[in-house]
């Protein structure tokens, strides 16, 4: 028994280490798609205030930035905290799907769904923006995937795919709704875990929405009409209804019976 436990205790490390350097990837294609520049071309990252190449010291995930207290080692510049947040995000959320699924097939799909939408929450934080050239490669990767993976049966995927997007194109006619990467990115979530699981998905997204908004505005830090990335909210939504959402929803229909 003690030895399964330290399996499992290598495994989670180990996943944890390798989800940091895919997260450090993530950013990279993040922000490159962002610039309209080619997530393989250059090679080499490079600082974005004084183009200076950077070596493996300064790629290091989350360690580098700390040891260079979030500043370029060579201009002195400072590096934004959400390079080494996407990182950490990424690896515990990546992490967290391997602890709750363990190693399956079933597991690199969710692994993948929850690549791209971190991929797509970084945009969004960034630049307000769910861009194509991240949601389409996701859609046909993960319509690939259920073709040949699929638990519920492909009809139930189907039906998830078009619940989440048409669903969202009419909420997008509401004045303040979703806008249209939210709307694809929901009908890639519906792909992936079928019409129940885009659901709950979108409900939780708005619990967590309302959670974190209202005290912001009420605090005035989100201004009246003010925009605010959805994509955060989006992404531990989905998180919430894949890992709990039966369960959480089951507990919270039985304090009305």
């Amino acid at each position: 028994m003690e030895t399964i436990y330290t399996a499992d205790a290598l495994l989670l490390i180990y996943s944890f280490v390798v989800f940091l350097f895919i997260g450090s990837f993530l950013n990279v294609w993040a922000i490159r798609t962002l610039d309209g520049t080619s997530v393989l071309h250059p090679r080499h990252s490079h600082c974005p205030s004084c183009s200076t190449l950077l070596t493996w010291r300064d790629l290091i995930p989350v360690l580098s930035w700390l040891f260079l207290r979030g500043r370029c080692r060579t201009c002195g510049e400072p590096i934004s905290w959400l390079y080494p947040l996407g990182e950490l995000v990424s690896a515990l959320i990546l992490t967290f799907i391997v602890w709750q699924q363990g190693l399956s097939l079933e597991t690199f799909v969710i692994l993948t769904l929850f690549v791209f939408i971190l991929t797509l929450t970084m945009t969004d934080i960034r630049a307000k923006l769910m861009p194509n050239k991240i949601t389409y490669p996701g859609l046909v990767v993960i319509l690939l995937l259920r073709l040949f993976i699929h638990p519920l049966g492909l009809t139930d995927y189907g039906i998830g795919f078009f619940v989440g997007g048409a669903l969202l194109t009419l909420l997008a006619l509401v004045p303040n709704g979703m806008g249209g990467g939210d709307i694809k990115l929901f009908a890639l979530i519906g792909l992936a875990l079928g019409w129940q699981g885009v659901l709950f998905a979108l409900f939780y997204s708005c619990v967590w929405g309302t959670v974190f908004g209202l005290p912001l505005k009420w605090a005035g830090v989100i201004k009246p009409r003010q925009p605010i990335p959805f994509g955060p909210f989006i992404l531990i939504g989905t998180l919430t209804a894949w890992a709990y959402g039966a369960d959480i929803w089951d507990l919270y229909m039985q304090l009305y019976r």
